[in-house]
């Protein structure tokens, strides 16, 4: 009863919106993280053979048979 009486209280309240700076450092952010995003699928799907590259080393000691 709690949780519905704090919805209908939001639908009463008044409307806000973001600021101009706060818009800008929005576009900003999430355009900088698209464009990591991009940057790092593009230059992973673009080497010829990604096996050489992309793979666990085969000697890393986990320590799991020890003892």
């Amino acid at each position: 009863m709690i949780v519905l009486a704090a919805l209908l209280a939001q639908v009463d309240a008044e409307a806000t919106t973001l600021t101009p700076a706060g818009v800008a450092i929005m576009t900003i952010s999430v355009g900088l993280v698209l464009g990591l995003c991009v940057f790092c699928f593009w230059r992973i799907l673009r080497e010829s053979n990604p096996s050489e590259h992309h793979h666990a080393p085969l000697d890393i000691d986990s320590g799991d048979f020890d003892g």
